[in-house]
């Protein structure tokens, strides 16, 4: 009964802006999160293993439309190679995040939670949550 006058009270007073709520600038819980119109960012397309060197990578990086200055491709051209090489370091069964409000002791595997691509899968998975309530929204503004 509780949960329900709960969500009832929500309802009747306005939404909430949107606003920083933290480092990654994610919108607070319950605020209307609209569709964002298609983009193509930065993608690594492809990498060079050298033989003499088979440590040593190249990595090919399309800018896609994301229109960043030389300084600011390579900030994200390091972060996207720091994901791939999380990807090959971390087990694939480790690869997951859960931010379920039922299972809150299984959130992220802790070998994923040191990376920066454990922290930003979290923040993607929020997002997911925040637009998937947003677009089942019954009364949309």
């Amino acid at each position: 009964m509780n949960l329900i006058l709960c969500f009832f009270l929500t309802t009747l007073g306005p939404v909430p802006l949107a606003h920083a709520a933290s480092v990654l600038d994610l919108p607070v819980p319950g605020t209307m999160v609209p569709l964002s119109p298609n983009f193509e960012p930065a993608l690594i397309k492809g990498l060079t293993v050298h033989k003499d060197n088979p440590f040593l990578f190249d990595f090919i990086v399309d800018p896609g439309e994301s229109k960043l200055s030389q300084s600011a491709l390579k900030e994200e051209t390091d972060r996207m190679v720091k994901y791939f090489f999380a990807a090959l370091t971390i087990p694939d069964k480790d690869i997951w995040v859960n931010l379920s409000p039922f299972e809150k002791d299984r959130m992220i595997p802790s070998s994923l939670s040191v990376t920066a691509m454990g922290r930003d899968l979290l923040a993607q998975d929020y997002m997911l949550k925040q637009l998937t309530a947003s677009l089942i929204y019954p009364r949309k503004l």
